[in-house]
């Protein structure tokens, strides 16, 4: 099929993962081999007795240069992700050692300063922001021009 405007395909479930972490490594290569390499079956991407890793090493080569631009910057919007979260907790750490002005119960309980932060911890991050009030952030506004 070919179309007359660049398209970008929508994957269903869960979001491509970072290619770093190796507990989801099988995961990344399976949707970078499926978005950015042509099949018509599985078995253009991966063999029977393959892995998804290996499958991907293999035809890692098939993959056109435009297309690693933007899995580069699929892996760059990871990290920008992942510093967010990290300055966020930050944030949060400092604001309740300073005057302890943030409530814990906005904090998702899964939430451990210092952890390693998956980008699946996204939406406990937005629902944290969400639940924060004017007030909230009017004191934290407060203490952080005060300093």
């Amino acid at each position: 099929m070919k179309y007359s405007e660049s398209h970008v395909p929508v994957i269903y479930g869960l979001q491509i993962s970072r290619r770093d972490r190796d507990d989801t490594r099988e995961r990344y290569c399976r949707a970078i081999l499926t978005l950015f390499v042509l099949w018509h079956t599985v078995t253009d991407l991966c063999g029977i007795s393959q892995t998804w890793e290996d499958a991907f090493k293999f035809r890692q080569h098939l993959i056109l240069r435009h297309f690693w631009t933007i899995i580069e910057n699929i892996q760059s919007l990871h990290e920008c992700k992942k510093d967010r979260d990290d300055h966020l907790l930050q944030v949060i750490a400092k604001a309740q050692a300073d005057n302890d002005s943030i409530d814990p119960v906005l904090i998702p309980a899964n939430q451990e300063f210092g952890g390693e932060y998956g980008t699946d911890d996204s939406d406990d991050l937005l629902q944290l922001l969400g639940n924060l009030d004017e007030n909230t952030v009017a004191m934290f506004n407060a203490t952080t021009n005060s300093t």
